[in-house]
């Protein structure tokens, strides 16, 4: 399954992250969601390796990286400089790809505003800019239901529950809808149970909702990064999985004001991990946009 690629680490702002690459080329980043690692992008590094050089990211906390019980070493702001120092790492100065899902979309997002020059373009799979979502947590009262588990499941019988058992019931509910599906074989299972039954991984994970997703009804201005109404001119797209129960669809209709070069790709029938669930459709569409 991973013949071809290989596992390094990088120390990095009080981190010591993993990250697994493949292929010669033009430097695209992948960055997982939650509750995931590297290999939720295996699909797409092999569909693109023959033409760029592919890596992906455990964040801080998840799998195989470190897992800091600082908070504030999983604020974006340090997770886009960790990002940054990662890119200069493998390439220098020369700018590259940045591609996410779930959380990692919302930190190419923020990444994209804050540092447009280092990249050449940016993906975004079934995520809007982290400070268009804490708008919607502000304001729109679906987006508030929806987001109920970022809140819940930090502490409590949630956190418990999802914790127990390394993860187990997490990798139930987050897999369990992918099998049998003829490009998901049980191998991949077992390598997303591994991943997800890291010791404290999935506590990891949740330090991200800790570190930027402040307590309900409490918002404030200080909470956005790297600004309220940050927007980007870096060549953008959205990848939209329509049958998404995570995000409302709505803010699809105002992403035009934080990124002002938007292209948006709708899978119909598809939903929250449209690189998992169709791969062959993403990978169309990944391999068009960054087309060079």
């Amino acid at each position: 399954m991973t013949q071809g690629y290989t596992d390094h680490y990088f120390e990095t702002r009080g981190c010591r992250l993993h990250y697994v690459e493949a292929g010669v080329g033009p430097l695209i980043i992948f960055y997982h969601g939650f509750p995931s690692f590297w290999f939720s992008f295996h699909h797409q590094m092999t569909a693109l390796k023959d033409r760029f050089r592919v890596v992906a990211v455990d964040g801080p906390g998840v799998n195989l990286s470190s897992k800091p019980t600082d908070i504030s070493l999983y604020t974006l702001k340090n997770l886009a400089l960790q990002i940054d120092d990662l890119g200069r790492h493998l390439s220098g100065d020369e700018p590259f790809y940045l591609v996410g899902h779930d959380w990692g979309a919302a930190l190419a997002w923020s990444f994209s505003q804050h540092l447009p020059s280092r990249l050449h373009k940016v993906v975004a799979i079934n995520a809007p800019p982290t400070n268009q979502l804490l708008a919607l947590l502000e304001s729109n009262l679906e987006q508030q239901t929806r987001s109920q588990y970022m809140w819940t499941m930090r502490s409590g019988a949630a956190h418990q529950a999802m914790t127990a058992n390394n993860g187990q019931k997490v990798w139930e509910q987050a897999y369990a809808p992918f099998r049998g599906r003829p490009h998901y074989t049980p191998e991949h299972d077992t390598i997303f149970r591994a991943g997800l039954g890291q010791a404290g991984a999935i506590d990891g994970a949740i330090n991200w909702y800790r570190a930027n997703i402040p307590e309900r009804g409490n918002v404030n201005e200080s909470d956005y990064w790297p600004s309220r109404h940050a927007s980007t001119d870096v060549p953008a797209l959205l990848i939209w999985g329509e049958d998404d129960q995570t995000f409302v669809p709505e803010f699809i209709d105002n992403l035009g004001h934080y990124a002002k070069n938007l292209t948006i790709k709708r899978l119909p029938n598809v939903g929250h991990t449209p690189m998992l669930e169709d791969p062959e459709q993403t990978n169309l569409i990944l391999s068009d946009f960054l087309d060079v």
